[in-house]
């Protein structure tokens, strides 16, 4: 293994770190340790094997270390065991790290969430038209897809995508309605910081985030870490499965879902599996790494030190754990969704089969990657969390696997029970 591949947390100073000691797995399919206290969620990262997971790796931070670090699994069916350094490309997670660009340069005075995004890039017409930085964070500023016929390798080519976003009038006034911007989002973001900085995203978040936080993550993945990416299994629809509003929604000519799934210049789930698809920047779902870099990335909001040192303010922190925009109808995913700056909120659809949901805490913040891949953290709990795997599982967003990891974390900080949708702490 390489070792630009293996794991570095210089924010925990090596004398203080206290390393957990018990280890929890080490079978065939399974290994890493957990700290006393935390040994069921070891359980329940085993039992996902029998619900379809092929290789993964699950994190947890808390009280300034990893309390939680498994991996396990193997890389393809009957194949190379996944590494302890393991890599995949966890979709639309890769926004967690869009959004701490943003809200750095907002703490940092270069950019405002309320200036017309006109003043930063004037050919936009969702700019033109009255959109902010705000409404491009919170998925109301009305650009969710292209309607434009896309050309082969769109996604791999920023400067082609900007110049669709330009042209592309907003599909509705923009700040007044939820759609959920699963692709435009990280082009309009990356423009944004391209022309703030001068950098690509990819690069200011590598040179800011991860070279000081000696992370594995990557936006636009360097050619020579490519051999060390674990490749990405599309999920196999069961006729048992239930009808999901996506795919309904889709087979509407001309809808926001069909265009986000349809009219994308030749892009496909598998598309991540070749190093085109990796090594060009999108900011919004082509990110990589493992669960232990996206956990320890998401762990400064729990460490006010290094969250100050990164350049986060308070008013990052309040703003992340703020609902910005919420629906019961998000004008593409087709279900409830909720949303501070960036990042998803907890959301509960389980009154709806044909739904995905993400229930977290009431205070917590993050996101979920296509097929079930998630982060977020809550300053509530006290924890990070984050899961990262290869095969995908049914869905938009968390499938019964990472639920079952998310709920495990909850009940092992303490927390006890879902209310109102969120998990929620002890009662006094």
């Amino acid at each position: 293994m390489s070792s630009l591949n293996k794991p570095r947390e210089p924010w925990v100073p090596r004398h203080e770190r206290c390393h957990p000691v018990q280890k929890a797995y080490d079978v065939s399919f399974v290994h890493g340790y957990v700290a006393p206290g935390w040994e069921s969620l070891a359980q329940v990262f085993a039992d996902n094997f029998s619900k379809g997971e092929l290789g993964a790796s699950f994190c947890v931070v808390a009280g300034g270390q990893r309390v939680v670090d498994l991996w396990g699994g193997h890389v393809v069916t009957g194949g190379e065991p996944w590494d302890e350094d393991g890599m995949a490309v966890f979709y639309s997670c890769s926004k967690i790290l869009t959004a701490m660009v943003i809200h750095r340069l907002v703490a940092d005075g270069q950019m405002t969430y309320d200036a017309p995004l006109s003043k930063i890039w004037p050919e936009l017409k969702a700019g033109q038209a009255g959109g902010t930085l705000r409404m491009a964070l919170a998925h109301t500023l009305g650009l969710p897809v292209l309607q434009q016929r896309l050309r082969s390798g769109a996604y791999e080519d920023h400067d082609y995508m900007v110049g669709r976003l330009e042209q592309q009038s907003p599909l509705w006034e923009p700040g007044t309605r939820v759609g959920y911007h699963p692709i435009t989002f990280g082009f309009i973001l990356g423009e944004l910081v391209r022309r703030t900085t001068g950098h690509t995203l990819g690069r200011y978040f590598n040179e800011q985030f991860a070279q000081p936080l000696g992370l594995d993550l990557y936006v636009g993945l360097p050619e020579s870490l490519f051999p060390l990416l674990a490749p990405i299994h599309p999920y196999q629809p069961r006729r048992e499965d239930p009808v999901r509003r996506i795919a309904k929604d889709s087979q509407t000519i001309g809808s926001i879902p069909n265009l986000w799934l349809y009219n994308s210049g030749g892009w496909r789930t598998e598309s991540v599996n070749e190093l085109a698809g990796v090594k060009a920047e999108m900011p919004a779902s082509n990110g990589a790494g493992n669960a232990r870099a996206l956990a320890s990335l998401l762990a400064v909001f729990l460490d006010d030190r290094k969250r100050l040192q990164l350049g986060f303010n308070d008013e990052t922190t309040a703003t992340l754990e703020t609902v910005s925009a919420a629906t019961h109808r998000d004008a593409t995913l087709g279900c409830s969704s909720r949303f501070s700056l960036g990042l998803m909120k907890s959301m509960d659809n389980r009154h709806d089969p044909g739904a995905d949901g993400f229930i977290i805490g009431r205070r917590a913040f993050g996101h979920v990657g296509m097929g079930g891949s998630f982060g977020f953290c809550d300053r509530e709990a006290g924890i990070a969390v984050a899961y990262v795997m290869n095969q995908l599982g049914n869905g938009i967003l968390v499938n019964d696997r990472g639920q079952a990891l998310i709920d495990a974390s909850y009940r092992a900080a303490g927390f006890e029970r879902i209310g109102a949708g969120e998990w929620l702490p002890p009662m006094r």
